[in-house]
């Protein structure tokens, strides 16, 4: 799968999602990248961890999610 692909299925932006590759902040970004090859330029994701992120078996956002309980709690 294309970086543009990816972009497309995640409603993202080519150039955003790159940038978000870039500089991984999160959990997904970070596991995504660990998955990339390229193929002469061109940056692709194995279609196997782009399902497994949108399953749920690769962590999405899950720092922000339990930061934002935590602090609802309180």
């Amino acid at each position: 799968m294309t970086l543009e692909q990816l972009a497309a299925t995640l409603s993202r932006k080519p150039e955003g999602l790159r940038m978000a590759l870039l500089k991984p902040k999160e959990e997904w970004a970070r596991e995504l990248n660990t998955r990339k090859v390229y193929i002469g330029r061109r940056m692709c994701f194995p279609t196997e961890a782009v399902a497994a992120l949108l399953d749920g078996a690769a962590p999405i956002n899950q720092g922000q999610c339990d930061e934002a309980n935590r602090n609802s709690g309180q």
